[in-house]
């Protein structure tokens, strides 16, 4: 464990606290809802959602942050601007207080997100996702007229990986596309709460830089870091195939073919049998990557679907209760009474 030169910047989210060194405050938790095919979603361009189902899942986050003490930002999804604003509208009309990112592969999209949150007097709990290399000079003109002043501001440069890359896209400019770096245009944009994201890539492909990058971020910066690192299991295809799919049988449960009583006594270590033991092969990594990522001083966690909130959570509140001991050792303090280290143990 360690302590950051660097005095590290802590933003305020209508109290949730975000930065600050590993173990001074609880990582924040990102969860992702209206995903492509998400089951709450019955029309994705027009926004019209199961609101029942919805609501059960965000407010099950809300009961886990409440007992553990690990705050949850949600994460919305849409390709369509009409979407974002019944997406909007619905998530105000049960939480008018915790945080949300706008996030969208569609320029348009979020350019009028921009535009309807400022109307609607909710830009300063959004969160834009995020200025890129590939931001549009559009986008940027959208969202520097708009009142949003919080953003991620994504590390990612596909010609280089490295550490170097990453802070060269970040800090430096002239790659990924952009003159700019990506930090200058925030700044032009009037973000003023900007999040770091170290671009979790995958495995092969410069995964060890996105987990390095949150050491560099935080130590050169100080500015509240983080990133979606499910996103290495989610592309990691020989994972995939263990765990199998719908259309693909599982290479790990053909492994069991044959062998009765191996199943049965893994059985009894696995609810659900073999669907329990696939699950479980599938998990560790997925959980496993946000915990290497959090004891790194990672601040910020999107762990994907949103249905992912149970073990997201107590994995993460069993990070920082482990960060905030280490924390004590190197004379920093715990920031917050609502932190795990005081309610889970």
């Amino acid at each position: 464990m360690f302590k950051f030169e660097k005095e590290q910047t802590v933003h305020d989210f209508n109290g949730t606290k975000i930065g600050g060194q590993p173990g001074e405050y609880p990582r924040v938790l990102g969860a992702s809802i209206f995903y492509n095919k998400h089951e709450t979603v019955i029309d994705d361009e027009k926004g019209i959602i199961d609101k029942d189902r919805a609501e059960a899942l965000w407010n099950r986050c809300q009961e886990l942050s409440d007992q553990t003490g690990v705050k949850h930002f949600i994460q919305i999804i849409s390709e369509s601007g009409e979407a974002f604003e019944n997406y909007f509208s619905w998530f105000d009309s049960i939480d008018s207080k915790t945080a949300f990112l706008m996030d969208s592969s569609e320029p348009k999209a979020l350019a009028h997100a921009c535009k309807y949150v400022t109307e609607v007097g909710l830009a300063d709990r959004a969160i834009y996702n995020s200025i890129n290399g590939s931001i549009l000079p559009e986008s940027i003109e959208a969202l520097k007229n708009s009142d949003v002043n919080a953003a991620i501001v994504l590390a990612f440069n596909p010609g280089d990986p490295t550490v170097k890359g990453r802070e060269a896209v970040l800090a430096e400019g002239g790659v990924a596309g952009q003159e700019k770096s990506m930090l200058a245009i925030a700044e032009e944009c009037g973000i003023t709460r900007p999040i770091l994201d170290t671009a979790a890539t995958p495995l092969g492909l410069g995964s060890g830089g996105s987990f390095r990058e949150i050491l560099a971020c935080k130590a050169i910066h100080g500015l509240p870091t983080g990133g979606a690192y499910h996103n290495m299991t989610v592309s990691w295809t020989w994972l995939k195939r263990w765990r199998g799919t719908k259309k693909n049988p599982s290479v790990l449960a053909k492994q069991y073919e044959g062998k009765e009583l191996l199943l049965e006594q893994m059985g009894h270590h696995h609810f659900g049998g073999m669907d329990g033991i696939r699950q479980a092969a599938w998990s560790a990594p997925d959980i496993g990557c946000n915990i290497m990522a959090a004891t790194l001083g990672a601040d910020l966690i999107m762990y994907g679907p949103i249905e992912n909130c149970e073990a997201a959570s107590t994995a993460i509140a069993f990070t920082d209760i482990v960060l905030a001991e280490a924390a004590k050792e190197l004379g920093v303090d715990v920031a917050t009474e609502d932190h795990p280290f005081f309610k889970l143990i």
